[in-house]
């Protein structure tokens, strides 16, 4: 299979020589894996020796992870540890890893998400840590273009739109979209085009409700629909979750008011974006109500 492209905003860290580390946060914590299997394609098409880990929190607390990554490799020039969420890493494994990186191995790269702001700041203050912060936007569009191409590379089309609904289907990890596409490739067959059917038909969605269907709910008003969707959503719901039904139903919004059918007015699409705008903001803790409390509230007072 063709290489992976690299997004624009990772070539200035695969065109050098490896960093110690590399760090994504906001939006984009779920692209560590594509990170590590950038480098890890990297390395293959230069012939260079290599080899990749991923690390659970699990992993890190059983194993000894300094005296790991100081240990010389015999066999591989260079190493790849895809680390879990620092921000949900305890305090003392946290600092094991800022201990390490003061005195980094030069053959170890480190690729790490991190959803804590103030833990983001600690780690992007190190000398040898790369850093980038992502909106939900960038990072869909990123998994979606990496999704047609791996498409594209097994001899099948699949269009933009319908790589995007997949992501916003799957959520924004890219584990779990590259999982999605190998079962979509192998139900495919001999079909040559993948298209939105096939995604609902075999991926599995990101929560227990369709948030696209909820989204068709807001759109047309369904208070009734709405709700009973929305709180058997909200049951299982974590607050990340949140996060990816907003993107869902402005997906939808945005595809219904450019469909050229005048099925959704100028008007009430903006009216709908800027409830969502105000949600995303309070789902990030400028409310004092919880997300679940908050997108019901707001919701609610857009479909009356």
């Amino acid at each position: 299979m063709k290489r992976i492209p690299v997004p624009a905003v990772f070539q200035q860290w695969l065109s050098g020589v490896p960093a110690p580390a590399y760090m994504l946060t906001g939006d984009g914590t779920g692209l560590s894996d594509l990170v590590a299997d950038l480098w890890m394609e990297r390395f293959g098409a230069e012939g260079t020796t290599a080899e990749f880990s991923r690390w659970t929190a699990v992993d890190l607390e059983r194993e000894s992870p300094e005296m790991t990554w100081r240990t010389p490799s015999f066999f591989c020039r260079f190493r790849v540890f895809a680390l879990h969420d620092l921000g949900d890493l305890k305090k003392t494994f946290r600092d094991g890893i800022l201990s390490y990186l003061g005195f980094p191995d030069p053959s170890v790269i480190l690729v790490f998400p991190c959803s804590d702001r103030s833990v983001a700041k600690t780690f992007s203050g190190v000398s040898g840590v790369r850093t980038v912060s992502l909106r939900e936007e960038q990072a869909v569009s990123i998994l979606a273009n990496v999704t047609v191409s791996k498409i594209r590379a097994a001899g099948k089309e699949l269009s933009e739109d319908s790589a995007a609904f997949l992501v916003r289907w799957v959520g924004p990890e890219y584990a779990r979209v590259n999982e999605e596409i190998g079962k979509l490739l192998s139900f495919a067959g001999d079909r040559k085009e993948i298209g939105e059917e096939e995604i609902r038909q075999v991926c599995i969605s990101s929560g227990a409700v369709d948030p696209f269907a909820m989204a068709e709910r807001v759109v047309r008003k369904d208070v009734i629909g709405f709700l009973s969707m929305f709180r058997r959503f909200a049951a299982g719901a974590e607050s990340a979750d949140y996060h990816v039904l907003v993107g869902a139903v402005a997906w939808v919004v945005r595809r219904r008011m450019a469909d050229g059918r005048g099925s959704l007015s100028p008007r009430r699409g903006g009216e709908i974006l800027a409830a969502l705008s105000e949600i995303d903001r309070g789902i990030k803790g400028e409310s004092r109500f919880s997300p679940e409390q908050f997108f019901e509230i707001r919701l609610l007072k857009l479909l009356s």
